[in-house]
């Protein structure tokens, strides 16, 4: 599987200009933080994440001034809730919020009050892997192709990324999505020179997507939610 940590929403806010992926000590880290101030033009990044073998998506929402490269911290009586559920103060970051909803077959809702009593709804449903059939066996250095039938995104999706990996022991053996063909979906090994052992193994595949905030309503003009789904299996690895 691959969770979206906190890091990542900075990546993807860097693609929005200039704003510095990073990660160094709790004091340059908590000096990047400002409180709201209710006003300003604000970014939220909306992060759903599922494990097909888990019952629960893990959420998470970060906010941004991005004019001004700052993380956010919501004003007391502000909340962030997701299909009911109030997101919480992440203790290992310096100013994050967090959950884990219940998987439904419906969209996700995240419901933001910035001030108490102005809500801002937007409402999103998590990607589908639609897989026929996992491989059973990669033989080393070559493609791998995953029978498939998906379907193209939803209109309001700006990015649809399909990815998956091999962990075998300590290695850790991606691979990127080079075509789509009538059989599935042909991944490609990102680093061919990682040398991977063989035996069994397990492997994971996931399809993430991105929207734009604004594509889901007018209320917002910035920010974005990233939803991803993944699936766990067992692959022989072959010379």
């Amino acid at each position: 599987m691959y969770p979206i940590n906190r890091r990542e929403s900075f990546l993807f806010l860097a693609g929005l200009g200039g704003y510095a992926a990073t990660t160094t000590t709790d004091t340059w880290a908590q000096s990047r933080v400002v409180v709201d101030d209710s006003t300003s033009e604000i970014t939220p990044v909306y992060v759903a994440t599922h494990n097909e073998a888990h019952s629960s998506v893990f959420v998470r929402a970060d906010f941004y001034f991005h004019d001004i490269g700052k993380d956010v911290e919501l004003l007391p009586g502000a909340s962030i809730n997701v299909n009911g559920i109030e997101l919480q103060r992440d203790p290992k970051e310096p100013v994050s919020y967090i959950g884990n909803v219940p998987m439904l077959n419906g969209p996700l809702t995240f419901e933001f009050a910035r001030t108490p009593g102005r809500v801002v709804k937007h409402s999103i449903v998590l990607p589908e892997l639609e897989i026929v059939e996992l491989p059973r066996s990669y033989r080393k250095g070559g493609t791998l192709t995953v029978r498939a039938e998906p379907r193209p995104p939803r209109a309001e999706v700006s990015r649809d990324v399909y990815r998956m990996a091999i962990h075998a022991g300590s290695i850790y053996y991606p691979f990127d999505r080079k075509l789509t063909t009538e059989r599935g979906i042909v991944f490609d090994p990102i680093h061919k020179k990682i040398e991977i052992p063989v035996g069994y193994a397990k492997a994971d595949i996931f399809r993430q997507q991105r929207t734009p905030l604004k594509n889901l309503s007018s209320e917002l003009q910035s920010g974005w939610v990233v939803a991803s789904r993944s699936r766990d299996f067992e692959i022989e690895v072959i010379d």
